[in-house]
This record gives structure tokens, sequence and C-alpha cells, in this order.
């Protein structure tokens, strides 16, 4: 079954969501994905391992943690996503700060290239400035 762009970056957020990336990793990325972190606030990665040990990181700081689309479209093999992360900080140190215990969220804008119908690049940039303040890192 050949599905639109769109629809596999959704099913690559829904494993995200429900924690199965790990086990679906061939089925969703292309094992040479780069994701670029457009703010720098993370290192880029390459590869599939790198990809869902990110998502691991993430899920370790916050147990709960979600991606909500708010927008999804594409063109050809690109699809733009406009998205709201939420989770509560309950799990691991977040930049060295111990879990807070408070609810996070912020506003982000993910583009994919898709080939072979896997997710093969991705460029994130997420609002890392209200995050940070609402894990209380920054003032």
């Amino acid at each position: 079954m050949d599905v639109g762009a769109s629809e596999v970056v959704r099913r690559a957020i829904e494993a995200i969501n429900d924690r199965s990336l790990r086990s679906r990793v061939d089925e969703l990325l292309e094992p040479s994905i780069v994701r670029h972190d457009l703010v720098h606030l993370f290192p880029d990665s390459e590869g599939t391992g790198a990809g869902s040990d990110f998502v691991g990181m993430i899920a370790g700081v916050m147990p709960d943690f979600r991606l909500e689309i708010d927008d999804i479209f594409g063109a050809g093999d690109r699809v733009a996503v406009r998205l709201t992360m939420r989770g509560t900080h309950t799990g691991d140190p977040l930049l060295g700060r111990q879990a807070t215990g408070r609810a996070l969220s912020a506003n982000a804008v993910f583009i994919y290239r898709v080939r072979h119908g896997r997710v093969a690049e991705a460029w994130q940039m997420v609002d890392g400035l209200a995050f940070f303040r609402l894990a209380g890192v920054l003032s």
C-alpha cells in the first residue's frame, strides 16, 4: 500500500506518542535519517538509533510526553507540522535540574522529508525558551 507523505509523518508521530517507535523504526524511518535541530537545543543526529534514542531521552524527562498535531500539510516529499509538545517533568533531570513535577509545553514546527514511505530527514524548531522557562531552568 502506497501512503502519502503526510500519512507517513502522522504514523511516526503516533508511534512517538504510543512509545512504539523503537519497535517500528524499520517501518517508519529511513536507516540514514538525519534530524536537524534548527535552534541548536540538542545536537543534530543521524541514523535510526540516534532518532529513537532522542525520543527516548525526551520521554525519560517527561514520561507522559506527547506531540499534539495542530496543523499538518505537505507537497511532494515534504510535510510541515505545527504542533504542541506536552509533558510533565517527573522523570530524569533536564539540563541538570531534577524533576520539578511541572507541566511543560512548547510550540514547535517540524518539516519532514519522506522517501520510500519512511521519514528520511527532519528539521525541528521548538520554542525552547518557553519550554525551559516552564521547567524553571530559565527565569
